[in-house]
């Protein structure tokens, strides 16, 4: 009976974490996703995050908007990874280190990003990570880079005390 307790529960604990991932729907995101996305969230605040595995710097970020995206629920948190059909296992696993429980995140689905990136701003040719803030007024302030955590913190504070 020992001997099985173990296998028990590497079997239990498998399968919460396949429930906890399937919660979770990855979208793909193709050059009319920006549009659909901004129309959804009309008059609503949300932050539009891309990133990618590669990105050592997009990891740093997505970091830090897990531990503030909790605290600020009013403002919603659209994540998208550039990398072209990246795995959802891979995409999952991400979000998870960076204790972002989202129910949607979105994948590039272009064979060719670039119509993705011309969609989003003419002038963006994939630098990253990039993030936008889209206040409530629908005005929208680009970032490329990491966001500075009191800034953020700010920006978030502005969007929650209206």
């Amino acid at each position: 009976m020992k001997k099985y307790r173990g296998l028990f529960f590497a079997v239990l604990m498998i399968s919460i974490i396949n429930t906890a991932n399937a919660e979770m729907a990855i979208l793909p995101f193709t050059k009319d996703s920006y549009s659909e996305i901004k129309a959804q969230y009309q008059d609503k605040p949300f932050i539009l995050v891309f990133w990618s595995e590669s990105c050592s710097y997009c990891m740093k970020e997505l970091a830090l908007f897990g531990k503030l995206y909790k605290q600020y629920p009013e403002v919603e948190w659209v994540v998208v990874a550039t990398d072209p059909f990246l795995e959802d296992e891979i995409v999952n696993n991400i979000l998870s280190r960076s204790q972002l429980e989202l129910k949607t995140t979105w994948v590039f689905a272009e064979q060719f990003p670039e119509k993705i990136y011309y969609k989003v701003d003419k002038r963006w040719r994939g630098e990253l990570p990039a993030t936008h803030f889209f206040d409530r007024n629908n005005n929208e302030i680009r970032h490329m880079g990491i966001v500075k955590e009191d800034e953020l913190v700010q920006w978030l504070d502005e969007q929650t005390a209206l």
